[in-house]
């Protein structure tokens, strides 16, 4: 054997070596990184235990009913905040459950333009041949997030943690996104809005659109709601409120975990 093919060989073993050691190093260098960070032998076992720790883990809201419950209190003395937020409760568990069963949203709580976010989202889904499940829903902590008054419009905006089973499939039943078996921790957003009550106005018009109501006491056409006393005789006129609060729109903040 020659000098060169000699010297040859010896550099490849050396860098041979060198390579060797440097894994060895770089596989130990992981493990303790690994047990350090998850308390686990390996990277992969560290990060699948890091994801069931996330399911488990409740995801914080912005809480500003501190900020926002006086001045919507101030606005509408009447508002009671337990009980919206109980209703935007039971109006995001029922919104989700439309979408598991792709049935119409039934809750009185909620307005028609409610209805048909979750009309569309059932067509979307639909057209691509595919179901949006949610089971097991729990709700962790539902806050005022936001409070906003633009001209006639009035929005209360509801923010709820949220903990579910979630997953997209096709028509097959092979799932496409979420997982069946961790949970999923994310936010929604539930609007309340301030708006005119059709019922109301056909209510009191038997059955009729229009407002025109008569004082009970001389029978003279009343045409301007808000009217405390007959403008004819004076008689004290109880007032009709054609407006009420009606669950709006809902939004999932936490995009990354989006099913449809």
């Amino acid at each position: 054997m020659n000098t060169g093919l000699i010297v040859f060989v010896s550099i490849t073993i050396i860098l041979l070596a060198a390579v060797l050691v440097l894994v060895l190093f770089i596989r130990y260098k992981v493990r303790q990184f690994s047990r350090d960070v998850f308390g686990t032998s390996t990277l992969n076992e560290g990060i699948q235990k890091q994801k069931e720790i996330m399911s488990e883990t409740p995801r914080s809201v912005a809480s500003m009913t501190t900020i926002y419950l006086p001045q919507i209190k101030r606005d509408f003395p009447e508002f009671n905040f337990e009980q919206y937020s109980q209703k935007a409760e039971v109006v995001l568990k029922d919104y989700l459950n439309a979408i598991s069963e792709k049935t119409e949203l039934a809750n009185t709580d909620c307005s028609e333009d409610l209805t048909l976010q979750v009309n569309n989202i059932i067509d979307d889904l639909n057209r691509q041949g595919a179901a949006s499940y949610f089971s097991q829903i729990v709700i962790h902590d539902t806050q005022i997030s936001m409070y906003k008054k633009t001209g006639a419009t009035v929005e209360i905006t509801f923010q709820s943690a949220v903990e579910y089973i979630g997953y997209l499939s096709n028509e097959n039943g092979e799932l496409l996104s979420g997982n069946k078996d961790l949970k999923t921790q994310t936010v929604y957003d539930i609007c309340l809005v301030y708006i005119q009550d059709i019922s109301k106005i056909k209510e009191h018009n038997h059955g009729e659109g229009s407002v025109g109501l008569n004082c009970p006491n001389c029978g003279a056409p009343i045409t301007n709601i808000g009217t405390k006393f007959c403008e004819y005789c004076g008689t004290g006129i109880k007032e009709i409120n054609i407006y009420s609060w009606k669950f709006n729109r809902i939004d999932e903040k936490t995009k990354n975990t989006k099913h449809f």
